[in-house]
């Protein structure tokens, strides 16, 4: 059995991704919690294979969650489910880690392909983004930030709550 955690704010979503994923005879939802905080915390506790993660939660945003998760358990597959197909967000989700980005208007298809190709070590995203287009986007050069890094977030999109 794939064991998944599930974090999105949204109860009633987070009860529609268990019964879509828990669908699939070889997934089983361990955990869920709406809080980014409490997601680091369950990733700890119950060591998931896999992490379906949204991008902006109380306590703790989606992107940080992802890079605290990625170093602190490398073992686990993150993967991004997000109302937000921006390049920005999706080139800071690679950046900390994130081996799947799914937007939330996708097909459920979507998310358990991602889930899946996550789990066999390759990336995964879903239309309307492609590993083309991000690849060209991260290609194309840019300015640094204060700290030297490049591809980073405008400061509007890096709030630790939303």
């Amino acid at each position: 059995m794939v064991s998944i955690l599930l974090v999105e704010d949204h109860q009633v979503v987070r009860q529609g991704l268990r019964f879509l994923l828990e669908h699939e005879p070889e997934f089983q939802v361990v955990g869920e919690t709406g809080d980014g905080l409490q997601a680091v915390q369950l990733v700890e506790s119950f060591k998931p294979a896999v992490l379906v993660l949204d991008l902006f939660l109380p306590g703790l945003n989606g992107l940080e969650v992802a890079r605290q998760v990625k170093q602190r358990f490398p073992q686990t597959k993150i993967v991004i489910l997000s109302m937000y197909a921006d390049i920005a967000y999706v080139l800071q989700a690679l950046n900390n880690g994130v081996s799947a980005y799914v937007v939330k208007n996708a097909s459920a298809t979507h998310l358990v392909q991602a889930v899946k190709a996550a789990l066999a070590g390759l990336r995964y995203f879903s239309p309307p983004l492609s590993e083309t287009v991000v690849h060209d986007y991260a290609e194309k050069p840019r300015s640094r930030g204060p700290d030297g890094s490049r591809n980073r977030l405008p400061p509007r999109y890096q709030s630790t709550h939303g």
